[in-house]
C-alpha cells in the first residue's frame, strides 16, 4: 500500500499517520507528490493497481483569488488520471464533493431533492457559486470528459464520491479546515449563529465509501 506526502521528511505530519496505523505502518510506504508536479504524481502512482485521489485544497475563508483552489484541483486531478492512463491502473475513485452537485438556482432543484449523477452545479446560474464550489465542480467535470474521451482500449473505471462536511476522529494535531468549521463553533468564535444546516458525514464512513468503490464492481 502506497499513500503520498508533499514532505515524507516532515516528522510532524508524518507522525501522526505512524501512531494511527501503528504496527500495520510497516505496510505502508509514503512517497513524495504534489499535485501540481506531475512527474511527481506519475512516479508515486507508477506500478499500483487502483487509486484513490483523495486530495484538494479546502479553506473557509474566500480566497483573494479563486484560482489557488480552481487550479490545482482541476490539474492535480487531471495529472492523477493521466498518470493512471500512462501506468494502466485498473480502477480510480476520486473524493469529489456534494459542492459539484447541490449548488442549484431557486426552483433547478431535482424532484424530491434526491441528486443523481445527472446533477451539476450551476457555475452561471444567477446564485454566485463560491470558488470551493466551483473548483470541485470543474475538476469532477473534467475527470469524467477526461476518461470519455479516452480510447476504448485505455479507459479504466472510474467512480467519485460526494460528501458533505466530513467530521470525525482526527489523527493530526493543529488547524485543518473541515475541522475548524466545528471548533470555532465549540469554541464560541462565531458573533452569533444563524439558522443554518449542512449535511455532515462521518470521515470513517468515507473511507469505507472509498474502498467499497474501489473493490466493488
Amino acid at each position: 500500500m502506497r499513500g503520498t506526502v508533499r514532505d515524507p521528511n516532515n516528522e510532524k505530519k508524518v507522525k501522526p499517520i505512524k501512531d494511527a496505523f501503528g504496527e500495520s505502518f510497516k505496510d505502508l510506504s509514503l512517497v513524495y507528490a504534489d499535485l501540481l508536479d506531475e512527474d511527481s504524481v506519475s512516479e508515486a502512482i507508477k506500478g499500483a493497481t487502483y487509486v484513490a485521489h483523495v486530495a484538494s485544497p479546502f479553506t473557509i475563508d474566500v480566497p483573494k483569488d479563486e484560482m489557488d483552489l480552481i487550479r490545482p484541483a482541476v490539474e492535480g486531478t487531471l495529472s492523477v488520471l493521466r498518470a493512471c492512463r500512462r501506468h494502466k491502473v485498473k480502477r480510480v475513485c476520486i473524493t469529489s464533493s456534494i459542492a459539484s452537485i447541490s449548488h442549484t438556482s431557486p426552483g433547478n432543484e431535482p424532484k424530491d431533492n434526491t441528486f443523481t449523477e445527472e446533477n451539476w452545479s450551476e457555475l452561471d446560474g444567477p446564485n454566485k457559486i463560491a470558488p470551493y464550489q466551483k473548483s470541485k465542480t470543474l475538476a469532477e467535470k473534467a475527470a469524467w470528459d477526461y476518461v470519455a474521451s479516452l480510447p476504448d482500449d485505455e479507459k479504466f473505471e472510474l467512480s467519485v464520491i460526494n460528501p458533505g462536511q466530513i467530521a470525525g476522529p482526527s489523527f493530526i494535531g493543529g488547524d485543518f479546515s473541515s475541522g475548524k468549521v466545528i471548533s470555532d463553533m465549540m469554541g464560541n468564535k462565531f458573533p452569533a449563529i444563524p439558522k443554518v444546516n449542512f449535511p455532515v458525514v462521518d470521515v470513517r464512513d468515507v473511507a469505507r465509501a472509498h474502498v467499497n468503490a474501489l473493490q466493488s464492481d
